[in-house]
């Protein structure tokens, strides 16, 4: 009888990769985070660990490997690449560079293998989240993708390398053993970034052991071993359920702007209501949502970081009322002393609404009450906010998101041959092949 791993990985061996529409989309939507990635203060420490010190040597090489490690870090980093809720993941920002960097060092380009890569990469890190409830655990300091990244590398890497059903089972298991998922408090610089990329790194040296003969212990998800070495309750429904003829990522959401999931219903609710009410005109603003993430989002630390400013639905609002063309800008400048961004800022308040939580995680979402200088009053629930399944950009939402967030790196022409190439790359070996070089070009521009 298989055990619950060796079926996991008999699911994620059959990927075929033909919900080929979202996953070249997807691919579209990574790779222009990666580009804008290449703008951020984060990305800027990451590149001083490609250098030497005196008497050190680089934390990041030529080596395939490092090249994911950093890719995956570049992405994640953002806070604009896409999300899966229920599961609380972003598997584009592992997945994506791992199936791209082995692709291109495989020799002949395979668009069937790279699609194979791509759809068992996502599968595998939304299954194994769901089964330890990502998005509930994120609470307790357990950050999902960080735990899943190990494993959704290793399918990644297996489907690209093309290992049979039984040495991919050999992959997760070795997988399972490196994966962590607590990174710790805040930080500057964060090397929340950097662990993540590590944990990809050490997926796909999973997947080159397995192909190598190396044996994984594939009862590992049978019993309590999840519980027992990392306090984490392990529901397998998740693991071994029939999968959809789309697949998991037909269920990931596509980020419109820069922000923490957790902030875009409020964030994209509130623009509705400025189509009706002038920032000059709002005397406050009262934002509700489910209490896991209330907290979260409602914090005052704008002022700190990066990462506060993405997180403060405050900030993300006030921005929207005043500067709403720096939305989707990742470098997330400072503006919390601005006159009239402070000021907005301090008429917002986030509190919990315990009404709200059966929405979540399989939405994530928010009430935005106006309350307007003549006292009159606006308000509106967002459950599917912009980029959700339910309310999904299409391909030239896509493009258009992409050419903002690449055009200042590589320039419009090189970007677009990219977005070209990219959007054909799961069907086309030639197209596979043109997208290898295009990256490898704009890295260069980058």
């Amino acid at each position: 009888m298989a055990t619950v791993l060796e079926e996991f990985a008999e699911i994620l061996h059959a990927s075929n990769g033909s919900a080929s529409a979202n996953l070249s989309l997807h691919l579209l939507d990574s790779l222009g985070a990666w580009h804008a990635g290449a703008r951020t203060e984060d990305s800027a420490a990451l590149q001083r660990l490609a250098k030497t010190s005196p008497g050190l040597p680089p934390v990041f090489g030529d080596d395939p490997l490092d090249q994911i490690s950093l890719r995956v870090a570049t992405i994640r980093n953002t806070e604009i690449d896409d999300i899966h809720m229920e599961s609380c993941t972003t598997p584009g920002s592992v997945v994506v560079p791992v199936a791209l960097t082995l692709a291109a060092i495989r020799g002949t380009p395979s668009a069937a293998a790279f699609a194979r890569g791509l759809a068992a990469g996502y599968e595998a890190m939304i299954r194994l989240s769901l089964a330890v409830s990502g998005a509930t655990i994120l609470y307790r300091g357990v950050w999902p993708t960080f735990f899943s990244a190990p494993v959704s590398a290793a399918a990644t890497a297996a489907a690209l390398i093309g290992l049979d059903a039984a040495r991919t089972a050999d992959a997760l298991a070795i997988a399972l053993s490196l994966s962590s998922g607590a990174p710790g408090g805040p930080s500057a610089p964060s090397p929340r970034w950097l662990l993540l990329g590590q944990a990809a790194r050490a997926g796909v040296f999973a997947a080159l052991a397995a192909a190598r003969g190396y044996r994984g212990d594939p009862s590992v998800l049978d019993g309590d071993w999840l519980e027992r070495t990392h306090g984490i309750a392990c529901n397998r429904a998740p693991l071994v359920a029939p999968r959809d003829a789309e697949g998991a990522i037909a269920a990931v959401s596509y980020k419109p702007f820069c922000a923490a999931k957790q902030v875009t219903a409020a964030l994209d609710g509130f623009r509705r209501l400025l189509a009706d009410a002038a920032p000059g005109e709002i005397a406050a603003v009262r934002v509700t949502v489910p209490p896991s993430y209330a907290g979260m989002i409602g914090h005052r630390h704008a002022g700190r970081g990066r990462v506060e400013r993405i997180t403060c639905a405050a900030y993300q609002l006030a921005l929207a009322a005043y500067r709403p063309d720096l939305l989707d800008d990742v470098i997330r400048p400072d503006l919390s002393g601005d006159g009239p961004i402070a000021a907005f800022m301090a008429r917002v308040e986030v509190a919990a609404d315990p009404g709200l939580a059966a929405y979540f995680p399989k939405s994530y979402p928010a009430r935005i009450e106006l309350s307007l200088a003549g006292g009159a009053k606006r308000d509106v629930l967002v459950v599917d906010a912009l980029g959700d399944p339910a309310l999904s950009l299409d391909e030239a939402a896509l493009r258009a998101k992409f050419h903002r967030l690449a055009d200042p790196v590589i320039g419009v022409g090189p970007a677009e041959t990219l977005a070209a190439a990219a959007l054909a790359a799961v069907t086309s070996d030639a197209a596979l092949a043109t997208l290898g070089q295009a990256i490898a070009t704009s890295e260069a521009l980058g």
